[in-house]
């Protein structure tokens, strides 16, 4: 059974009013909503932009920074060629000692004094340092030296104690000398390793 719905001109105004307004809270909701969505895709979409460029801005860092590490470690093998052989401080010592001989003898300066001294630990590398004595003219003081400074191997002078014999005349002086040369510390076996972490 239907029953007939008289709405008049005023209702149906209403009605078409009200329907209108609905249409338009949902019309502005629906705007906000994908607003929030895509201000939010955006800064996502940032966001991952900027972690791309960080991480491609990383690559040439770590391409620069391998290349030094490759440069620096030729360098030092390069320097390493010119340590003492060996890996023993006695035979490191007595090298130097030779050589120093031999730079003397070609200087005709007789070496009065030589003694090895203690090793000197320094990490990776150990100092031997030996110390001569000798008399001789300052002018051959000088290339003596001058040929320890460039010598093929490593060696550097961190004591010197000059006395001059005759104060009137300062040609000729009494020289100590400290000369150290370095040697690479031998590193240990795994198997040494194993053997004291067993006894332990």
């Amino acid at each position: 059974m239907n029953i007939p719905l008289k709405i008049n001109q005023r209702e149906r105004k209403v009605l078409l009013i009200g329907g209108i307004v609905i249409l338009l809270i949902i019309a502005y909701q629906f705007i906000a909503w994908y607003g929030n969505i895509k201000d939010s895709m955006r800064e996502n979409i940032e966001a991952k932009n900027f972690m791309l460029e960080k991480q491609l801005n990383k690559i040439p860092e770590k391409e620069n920074m391998l290349m030094k590490s490759e440069i620096i470690s030729n360098d030092l093998k390069l320097l390493e060629r010119r340590l003492l052989p060996g890996s023993k401080p006695p035979v490191a010592a007595a090298r130097i000692q030779k050589i120093l001989k031999e730079m003397a003898l070609s200087l005709d300066i007789n070496i009065k004094l030589e003694k090895a001294l203690n090793p000197v630990d320094g990490g990776t590398y150990i100092g031997i340092p030996v110390e001569i004595g000798f008399a001789t003219t300052t002018e051959k003081l000088k290339k003596m030296i001058y040929r320890i400074k460039s010598s093929s191997l490593i060696l550097t002078i961190p004591d010197i104690r000059i006395r001059v014999t005759n104060i009137r005349n300062p040609t000729n002086a009494y020289t100590t000398m400290t000369v150290k040369g370095f040697i690479k510390k031998p590193q240990k076996s795994n198997e040494n390793k194993k053997e004291v972490k067993d006894a332990s």
